[in-house]
Parts: structure tokens; sequence; C-alpha cells
């Protein structure tokens, strides 16, 4: 994974990110989950029939596996006492180049609705055939606004899309840097034509940094834009659907579809509601867990009617 995205373009365009974030790393004074080589954290989201985020769970209300075996939770948290760390990742490729003023938009309500607490950081990164990094992890919807800006469309580029490698790179040399909850929110359409990584190694990434993905898929025809350019036929779509819920479901977080009813800007808010009603769960894996490998989670609650949006598993390091 760490050779196939040590690419100048990363090289460039994220050697700065990194050393901004750390220097707006979180005060001591603000709640932070610090995990360890024994303690495994698990942020998740939880619903109910409606589709809609609960928050007045209590540890007791859950039940939690590994590789089938019930474990102990040792630690127990709400979203408002733990920071979270987020970059929205926009497909500025040619088939999307209708929906990229209404991705704007969106994202710009997003930033301003999650960018309530100094302790909460975002990023904004837009991709095509390269990967370009518009704003490091900052606290300031301000900067991220004026990042916006400087959004646009490849639609005069070649045709090519790197989705994979879009958010397995954040993952890999932002978000696995960073303590708390993490999310990627990816917008595209799920065309992805010339990564270099694998949907698996992308979710094994994700799933070793404990990074929520949420997939959004903006297709022009779905959303009922006339003469967007297309050039995903029927079976790339199945396809493409395919993965964005296999990346989505297997790292925790959710999959969402723009149509005329459901606007990207509903999406964006019913995932800000999420977010900000997680849980964030830890506990520590038994003596006997073999390392260097994945191991299966299953977190679940007690009510067999709630949904559980959680990793499905975690790397042990040596």
């Amino acid at each position: 994974m760490t050779k196939c995205m040590a690419g100048s373009t990363w090289t460039m365009l994220l050697s700065l990110a990194l050393g901004t974030a750390a220097a707006q790393s979180a005060s001591p004074d603000v709640a932070t989950l610090h995990t360890s080589a024994h303690l495994v954290p698990i942020a998740t989201v939880v619903k109910d029939k409606n589709g809609l985020p609960i928050s007045d769970l209590t540890k007791d209300d859950f039940i939690l596996k590994q590789d089938g075996k019930e474990e102990s939770i040792r630690y127990f948290s709400v979203a408002e006492q733990l920071p979270i760390t987020f970059a929205v990742l926009v497909d500025v490729s040619a088939s999307q180049s209708t929906m990229v003023e209404d991705e704007v938009k969106a994202s710009d309500i997003f930033f301003e609705t999650m960018l309530q607490r100094p302790q909460d950081r975002a990023m904004l990164v837009q991709f095509d055939t390269t990967i370009q990094q518009l704003k490091a992890l900052t606290n300031q919807y301000a900067l991220l606004h004026l990042a916006l800006g400087y959004v646009k469309s490849g639609a005069e580029a070649k045709n090519g899309t790197r989705v994979m490698d879009a958010v397995a790179g954040v993952t890999e040399k932002v978000l696995a840097k960073e303590n708390g909850r993490k999310a990627i929110i990816l917008i595209t359409d799920g065309g992805d034509t010339d990564s270099r990584v694998t949907l698996k190694s992308t979710i094994e990434e994700a799933q070793k940094a404990d990074v929520a993905v949420y997939s959004i898929c903006y297709r022009a025809t779905d959303a009922g834009l006339s003469g967007a350019p297309s050039q995903v036929i029927n079976s790339m779509v199945d396809r493409s659907n395919d993965i964005l819920r296999k990346l989505a479901g297997e790292t925790g977080g959710d999959t969402f579809r723009v149509t005329r009813q459901m606007t990207l800007q509903k999406i964006l808010a019913q995932i800000a509601d999420g977010l900000n009603k997680q849980y964030e769960i830890g506990y520590i894996p038994p003596p006997n867990t073999s390392t260097n490998r994945f191991h299966k989670l299953e977190l679940k609650t007690k009510d067999p009617h709630l949904k559980v949006q959680a990793r499905t598993e975690f790397f042990a390091a040596p």
C-alpha cells in the first residue's frame, strides 16, 4: 500500500498537511481517546427502524464480539465528549462536471454544521486522475469555505478517476495519525478507472485506522440532470454500487444515493446528525489474540430492531 501511494502527487500535496495537522492537534484539555497497543477503539452510529440516529444508549445496551466470542467493553463515550476529524473527498472527473456546483454548495453547509467546536477539524480533497488537497486539516470553517472556491471539474482533462487511491491516501497519510473519531465523506459516481490500490486494501487501511467511510453516489441521471456527460454503462453502474456499499459497510460508515427527492444537502445533513450522535467504544483483546492479522468484530445492541454501523474487522499489530 505504501509503495502504491508514495507518488509525487501525494508527497507534494500532503507533506504540508501533516505538518499542519501536527501544529493544530487537540490541546491537552480536550477529551481524546488515545489508542494504545492494547485498546481497540470502535466508532459507531446506531439507528432506529426509521433510520434516525439514537443518542441515549449506554454501554450496557451493546454486545461486542471478537472472532465470535463476547468481550467486555472497557471504554464508552458519546460524540460530544470526543473531537472528530474528517475529510470531504469530491470527485471532479468529467462524469461529475454537472454536479460540481451543487457539491460545493452542499459541502459548504456541511463544513459549517460540523465545525461548531474548536477541537473538530476537517480537510478538503478533490480527485480525478490526480488527487489534490485543497485544504489541510483545520478547525476554521472560513478557510474551508474559501478552499471550496477552487473545486473544479476536470471535464476538459483526460477521463479517469482514482476513487480508491483518494480514500486510501487520505486515510494512510492523514487520518491514521489522528486520535478520536474519524470519517471520510466520499462524493462520487463510483466509477474507478485508474486507482493503483484495490478495494480490499482500501478497506483494510480504513479498518486499521478506524476511519468510517460515508459513500455518496451522485450521478446525473439519478439526480434528474439532463445533458450531463456519462461514460458509465449499466454493468459498471451495478459494480460501482456494490463497491461503494462494501467500502462503507465494512468500515462503519453508510451509503447514500442522490436523487431528485433525496438531495445531496439532505444526505449530508443526515450524515452530520449521525456523526453528532456517534458512540466510541473500546475494548482490550484477549491475551491469545494472534498478532499481525485481521480479526472479526461484531457490534450490535440488545435490541434487535436497531441498526448498528461499525467496522467489521480490526488489525492486531505485532
